[in-house]
C-alpha cells in the first residue's frame, strides 16, 4: 500500500504547464543541427520500397549476364578471339584558298562514304600553274592507309603545304577478323588547315588568261605568259602561263588518257613559263641599257646620233670583208627616246659595244646592270619554281664553247639576242624598278605581304625620268601606239625576239607600267615561238585587247584603288 500511495504522489507532481512552456523561453537550441527536436521512427512503406528497388536492380544485372553469357556466350567468345583494336586516323579539312576580295580558288568537298575531304579546283583558264595540285592519303591493298596527309605537288599547293594541312586526329577502333569496324570510340578530333588569301585579283588573271590564249590560238604560237605586280609592295595581281593543265584531273589521277596527253604534249602544258621558262628577250632589254649608259655618262640622251640601218665593222684579217651589224630597219638620226620608241637595234649596239668615238658600256658592265635589276638571276619568287635565265659574258663563252668574246657577242646581247635567255618574272621585277625608281622586290602571292626589298639600286633621278619618258613617248608614237589608250597613261616597251634555225620563229614581248605620272603597276606579256612572218604583235593582239576588257568590265577602276 505504501509504495502504491509513493508512485501515485510522484504522478501527481507532474507540472503540466512545464509541458507547454512558451517558445520564447526555449533554452538556446542550436536548430540548425536539430537540437531539441524529437526524434520519429521512420515508416515501413519506405523499407518496403526500398527492398523492391534492390531487387529489381538485381535482377537486371543478373538478366545482363544471362544474356551475356547463356544466350550470346559463343558469340562473345568468338568476337573476343577474332577481334582487335585499332587506332584509325581522322583526317582533317584543308585550308580554302581564296583571291584577294575572297573569292574561291581551292575549296573542298565531301561524300558520306569517303575517309576526308577532296580537292576542287577554280575551273577558269590561266589559275593551274598558280594554284598547283596535291595528292590524298594513300591505301595499300589492306585497305590501310601508308600515306596519311595531303602532299601539295606544285604551286600553292605544294609551298603553303603545312599552312593548309591541319592537325590529324584519330579515334579507336573494333574491327573483327573480316576488317568490318563493329565499335568506334573518337579520342582525338581533327583540326582544320588555315584558309589563305592570295593577291591575285581573280578578275584581272582571268581576263588576262582569256586574252593570252586567244592571241596565242589565233597567230599560232607555242605558248605564253603574263603577269602584273604592285610596284609599291611586290604582290601580283595576275601570273598566268598557257598552255597549261587541269588541277582537278591530276588530283584525282582518274583520267589517265587526258594525263598522258599533257605529258607529252610538245607545247609543255606543265612547264611554268612565267617563272621557270628562258627565253631571249629582244628589244625589251633597250631601257635598262639607257639606263647603265645614263649611269656611266657615255652619252647625253639629247644627242642626235645618225642610224642607216647597219653597223660596218672592220675585219683585220680580211678588210674586205667586213662585218656588217644590221638593223630591222633605217630609224635615220635618233637620240635616246626616240631610239627606245622606234626600239632601234643600231643606237643601242653602239651603246653596249661603241662604235667609232662612241664609247661602249662593254660586256662587264652590261651583265652586272642587267643582274642588278633581276635579269639573269632568280627573282625569289614566292611559292613558284624559277629558271636563273642567262646574261652570256666572256666567261661563259670560253667555258661553254672555248672561244673568245667578240664585238659582235656584245652587240648581239645589248638587244637581247645570242644566247640571253631571261624570264617573264624577271621583266617583271625589272620592269617595276624602273616605274618605282629603283627598288627591286621580291615578287609576293599572299595578300598583305609587306614590301620585301631586294635590293636599292644606285641610279640618278635623272636617269629614271629619261628613261620613262621614252617608254612614254614608245606608247605616243613608237611601236606601242596600240596602247595609247584615251582611258589611261601607260609607258612600255615591245621587244621581237628571232629565234630558230633559220631565224623563222620569234618571241613577241611587252613591258611596261602604269598609271604613267604615278606608277602603281607594272606588267609583262610574252607570246612564245611563233611564225617570223607574224605581223600582229603580242601588244596589238593581247595586251591592247586585255586592257580594253580590264575597263570595259570595271576591272581597272577596282585595281587603281588598290
Amino acid at each position: 500500500m505504501f509504495g502504491l500511495k509513493t508512485k501515485k504522489r510522484q504522478n501527481i507532481d507532474f507540472d503540466a504547464s512545464e509541458a507547454f512552456i512558451d517558445n520564447k523561453n526555449l533554452p538556446e537550441f542550436d536548430v540548425d543541427k536539430f537540437e531539441g527536436v524529437l526524434e520519429k521512427p521512420l515508416s515501413k512503406n519506405i523499407f518496403i520500397f526500398l527492398l523492391i528497388f534492390f531487387v529489381l536492380v538485381s535482377l537486371f544485372f543478373v538478366s545482363k549476364v544471362f544474356v551475356m553469357q547463356i544466350l550470346h556466350g559463343e558469340e562473345a567468345f568468338l568476337r573476343t578471339q577474332n577481334n582487335f583494336i585499332k587506332k584509325a586516323v581522322v583526317f582533317s579539312n584543308r585550308g580554302v584558298v581564296f583571291d584577294r576580295n575572297g573569292k574561291e580558288l581551292i575549296w573542298n568537298t565531301k561524300q558520306d562514304d569517303e575517309d576526308f575531304s577532296k580537292r576542287k579546283y577554280i575551273e577558269q583558264k590561266g589559275f593551274a600553274h598558280i594554284l598547283g595540285f596535291l595528292s590524298y592519303p594513300q591505301k595499300d591493298k589492306s585497305n590501310h592507309f601508308f600515306e596519311k596527309e595531303y602532299v601539295g605537288k606544285s604551286g600553292i599547293e605544294k609551298y603553303f603545304n603545312g599552312i593548309l594541312n591541319g592537325n590529324l586526329g584519330y579515334q579507336i577502333l573494333e574491327v573483327d577478323s573480316h576488317g568490318n569496324i563493329k565499335s568506334k570510340n573518337k579520342q582525338k578530333e581533327a583540326t582544320s588547315g588555315k584558309n589563305i588569301y592570295l593577291s591575285i585579283d581573280f578578275d584581272t588573271q582571268n581576263i588576262m588568261a582569256q586574252k593570252l590564249d586567244e592571241y596565242i590560238k589565233k597567230y599560232h604560237f607555242v605558248g605564253g605568259a603574263g603577269a602584273m605586280m604592285d610596284i609599291r609592295n611586290g604582290q601580283i595581281l595576275a601570273l598566268v602561263s598557257l598552255p597549261e593543265y587541269d588541277s582537278n584531273i591530276l588530283v584525282n589521277g582518274e583520267k589517265q588518257k587526258e594525263i598522258n596527253k599533257y605529258i607529252i604534249d610538245k607545247n609543255k602544258p606543265f612547264l611554268n613559263r612565267a617563272t621557270s621558262g628562258g627565253f631571249t628577250p629582244g628589244s625589251i632589254t633597250k631601257p635598262f641599257v639607257a639606263m647603265e649608259a645614263l649611269k656611266e655618262k657615255i652619252i647625253n640622251p639629247n644627242k642626235k646620233v645618225f642610224t642607216n640601218g647597219k653597223l660596218i665593222i672592220p675585219n683585220k684579217f680580211h678588210p674586205s670583208a667586213p662585218f656588217i651589224f644590221r638593223d630591222y630597219r633605217n630609224n635615220g638620226v635618233l637620240d635616246m627616246y626616240s631610239a627606245i620608241a622606234k626600239s632601234s637595234n643600231i643606237y643601242f649596239a653602239m651603246l653596249g659595244g661603241g662604235y667609232k668615238s662612241q664609247k661602249a658600256i662593254g660586256i662587264v658592265k652590261l651583265k652586272k646592270a642587267f643582274n642588278d635589276f633581276s635579269i639573269g638571276e632568280k627573282t625569289e619568287i614566292q611559292a613558284m619554281p624559277e629558271n636563273t635565265g642567262l646574261v652570256p659574258d666572256i666567261e661563259w663563252k670560253q667555258k661553254t664553247f672555248g672561244q673568245k668574246w667578240t664585238f659582235g657577242n656584245t652587240y648581239q646581247t645589248t638587244i637581247g639576242q645570242y644566247a640571253f635567255l631571261t624570264t617573264p618574272i624577271q621583266m617583271l621585277v625589272a620592269t617595276a624598278a624602273i616605274a618605282n625608281n629603283g627598288e627591286v622586290l621580291r615578287p609576293k602571292l599572299l595578300k598583305d605581304e609587306k614590301k620585301d626589298l631586294k635590293r636599292k639600286l644606285d641610279f640618278s633621278d635623272y636617269a629614271y625620268k629619261v628613261v620613262k619618258k621614252a617608254m612614254r613617248q614608245t606608247v605616243l608614237a613608237g611601236t606601242t601606239r596600240s596602247l595609247n589608250f584615251p582611258f589611261l597613261k601607260m609607258a612600255t616597251k615591245s621587244g621581237t625576239a628571232q629565234r630558230g634555225v633559220g631565224l623563222k620563229y620569234i618571241n613577241s614581248w611587252t613591258i611596261g607600267f602604269f598609271p604613267y605620272d604615278k606608277p602603281k603597276y607594272a606588267f609583262v606579256f610574252l607570246a612564245e615561238n611563233g611564225p617570223r612572218k607574224t605581223k600582229m604583235p603580242v601588244s596589238r593582239g593581247a595586251v591592247a585587247p586585255f586592257f580594253q576588257a580590264l575597263k570595259d568590265q570595271g576591272v581597272l577602276d577596282k585595281i587603281l584603288k588598290y
